[in-house]
């Protein structure tokens, strides 16, 4: 079984994490914001073991005092909000611009991964339009714009939903996902 991740466990872990995000940040010209809630944050490892991209994920809730709520109303979405311990936030999701394009398939497939191991069935984030196109037309991602684009933090950036579970449950139909059993049992949560 291959090594694509790291989960972050150690302050060095959440240096090198906070290191390829934000570089990835600054080449787009978005806006720095790091994360103060509790979060599962993935360092992605490329076939040479090189640390090359990151992936968070938030717990959700529903309410308007939620900082993703209150950039755009996902909480008004009836099964989100239904279901908030099947939801998830996306966040931090990032690869260095020199490992971008087959490296996508590893992040996604960590993505697909932790998704199943907790049994999520819906992840919200916001996402930069040519990723968001990437994810619906060539990987055939489940994923659903639920509003009309937007500026936030330097782009404009199509709020939406991914349907993890629609993968998860039918993995033959996405033949480039890689094998990933997590071991995601135990939440760690860094600071420095």
């Amino acid at each position: 079984m291959r090594t694509i991740y790291i989960k972050v466990s150690t302050v060095a872990d959440l240096n090198s994490f906070n290191q390829i995000w934000m570089e990835c940040w600054l080449e787009k010209g978005y806006m720095l914001d790091l994360s103060s809630t509790e979060a599962d944050q993935f360092i992605i490892r490329n076939s040479e073991k090189h640390h090359i991209g990151t992936i968070e994920f938030k717990p959700y809730y529903p309410t308007k005092e939620n900082y993703i709520n209150t950039v755009f109303p996902f909480h008004k979405i009836d099964h989100l909000a239904r279901n908030p311990e099947k939801v998830r936030e996306i966040d931090k999701v990032s690869i260095l611009k020199q490992h971008r394009g087959k490296n996508l398939e590893r992040l996604i497939s960590l993505f697909v991964g932790y998704s199943e191991v907790y049994k999520i069935e819906s992840c919200v984030g916001l996402f930069e339009r040519v990723f968001f196109k990437a994810l619906k037309n060539f990987y055939k991602i489940p994923v659903e714009a639920v509003g009309e684009p937007f500026y936030y933090k330097g782009d404009y950036v199509i709020p939406g939903v991914v349907y993890p579970n629609l993968i998860y449950t039918e993995k033959q139909r996405f033949p480039w996902l890689l094998s990933v059993n997590p071991e995601l049992s135990k939440s760690i949560y860094v600071t420095s």
